[in-house]
């Protein structure tokens, strides 16, 4: 398909594959570039592929010729697993200037229930509410996943990592992105170079490494496991519920402090509140220990009314009448 706007050449060819899945579905992307979209559909038991292929070109040989050159492969294999792989031969006749030579965009469609792995060397991969377990690695470009139940492994070399709930286990690596992570059920692992990390509540084990990150982790109550921080040459800012029960063992930097705000109930046993290291019982303590070691910073322990009441349920905030 050929179509102009606003005196620019602009061609465009699409491909759709169609496959039937039984059980769990399994999609397994892998390219050198490009935008990839995997959107999860509720009752449906396929797969649909569609790879949109453009260039700002005018002539449909010209278009030919440069799609002579990708070789893309869409199928399913013996295991039912649909496989994607694109790859441009000859890149290196390109200059800069008109890399790539085809833009690529993939949008598959998937049943609720479906395992992904991608490998993207540069572009994004956004990935709606699944099912299921994913893999998802790229060199250059963002990584977002919605609400998944089940884990996600994520590594990135330069761009951000958000996801916004995961049930299982999250590990995830970037070295220069930020990070940011919702609702973390499960044991969650996270480590950045230079990029900001914020997890808003953890309800699991936590271990974070950050290198020059500034470092912001929520914790859910009750506080059931541990969390050891390791950050360098940034800072931490940790927030409790006043409910909540933990033992915590904290230590800044040799010229850092630690501050403890709002409402919360501490028994301090070693160091203190201004000091470069704290250790104390939060409501008595409890059987999880927060353990975080920040070197080139300072920390900080907020106490916030709980948001939920055990079993999840929202707390409600009554206004006083009006006198």
């Amino acid at each position: 398909m050929v179509t102009c706007s606003s005196g620019n050449a602009f061609n465009e060819r699409r491909v759709d594959r169609f496959f039937s899945v039984i059980g769990q579905g399994v999609v397994r992307l892998d390219s050198h570039y490009g935008a990839i979209n995997i959107i999860g559909v509720p009752g449906s038991d396929a797969i649909r592929v569609t790879v949109i292929q453009s260039a700002d070109v005018i002539d449909p040989a010209e278009m030919d010729r440069r799609l002579r050159m990708l070789d893309l492969r869409v199928e399913q294999n013996a295991r039912g697993e649909v496989v994607v792989e694109a790859r441009y031969r000859s890149a290196l006749q390109w200059s800069w200037s008109n890399w790539p030579p085809l833009s690529l965009v993939f949008e598959i469609k998937v049943p609720q229930r479906c395992d992904v792995e991608v490998r993207n060397g540069e572009g994004g991969i956004v990935v709606g509410s699944l099912q299921g377990r994913l893999d998802l690695r790229s060199e250059s470009g963002s990584i977002f996943t919605k609400e998944i139940d089940g884990s996600v492994k994520a590594r990135n070399q330069a761009g951000a990592i958000a996801i916004t709930a995961c049930t299982g286990m999250i590990d995830a690596e970037t070295l220069s992105g930020n990070f940011t992570v919702g609702r973390a059920g499960g044991r969650t692992v996270l480590a950045s170079n230079g990029g900001y990390i914020e997890l808003q509540r953890a309800l699991g084990e936590v271990r974070i490494r950050g290198d020059g990150s500034d470092v912001q982790v929520g914790f859910s109550t009750p506080i059931l496991h541990s969390a050891d921080i390791a950050v360098t040459g940034g800072s931490l800012a940790l927030q409790l519920e006043t409910t909540a029960a933990c033992v915590l063992d904290l230590r800044a930097s040799v010229f850092g402090r630690v501050d403890v705000r709002g409402p919360l109930p501490l028994t301090v046993d070693a160091g203190g509140e201004g000091k470069s290291s704290l250790r104390g019982r939060v409501n008595g303590g409890g059987p999880s220990r927060i353990a975080a070691r920040v070197s080139g910073g300072n920390v900080v322990v907020r106490g916030v009314e709980p948001l939920f009441e055990e079993g999840g349920t929202p707390v409600v905030q009554h206004a006083d009448s009006a006198e």
